[in-house]
C-alpha cells in the first residue's frame, strides 16, 4: 500500500479496518499481508528509519515502481478546481468521478496502441545492441 505518510498511517491500519470499515472490506483475515510503503518522491522528507523501512527500493517483488501513479491523475483535473470549489459535495463528487472515469476509459482504449509502440521501440533498441562474446582465460 503506497501512501505519503504510510509510516504513520499504517500503525493503526488493522484497528481501523476492524472498526471503521464493513466486514467484507477487511484484508485482515489472516490470509493477506499488507505492506506499507512511501512513494519515492515523498521518501526523502522522512527520517532515515522510514527511508529504509518503507522504501520501494528495498521491497521484494515490487520492481522499479515509484509508487506515485495514484497522484498522476490529479494533474489532469487541476483545471476543475475553480468549478468544483463552487459545488456542493454531491455535484463535486459527480464531476470528479466523471472526469476520472473518462481518463480511465482513455487509458484502457489506448492501451493496445501503447503496447505496440513499446514493443516497436524495444525491438528497435534490441537491434541496435552489439553483442560481443569473449573468451576468458
Amino acid at each position: 500500500m503506497s501512501y505519503d505518510i504510510a509510516c504513520q498511517w499504517g500503525i493503526h491500519f488493522k484497528t481501523r479496518m476492524a472498526t471503521k470499515f464493513p466486514e467484507d472490506w477487511s484484508v485482515n483475515n489472516g490470509k493477506t499481508t499488507v505492506k506499507m510503503l512511501v512513494p519515492k518522491f515523498h521518501l526523502p522528507a522522512h527520517i532515515e528509519k522510514c527511508q529504509r523501512d518503507f522504501s520501494f527500493n528495498y521491497t521484494k517483488h515490487v520492481g522499479r515502481t515509484d509508487g506515485e501513479a495514484p497522484e498522476h491523475g490529479w494533474s489532469k483535473i487541476n483545471g476543475l478546481a475553480a468549478s468544483a470549489r463552487e459545488m456542493g459535495p454531491g455535484s463535486r463528487r459527480d464531476l470528479l468521478e466523471g472526469h476520472m472515469g473518462d481518463s480511465n476509459w482513455k487509458k484502457v482504449v489506448g492501451m493496445g496502441l501503447y503496447f505496440v509502440f513499446i514493443l516497436y521501440h524495444s525491438i528497435a533498441q534490441l537491434a541496435s545492441f552489439r553483442f560481443v562474446i569473449t573468451a576468458e582465460d
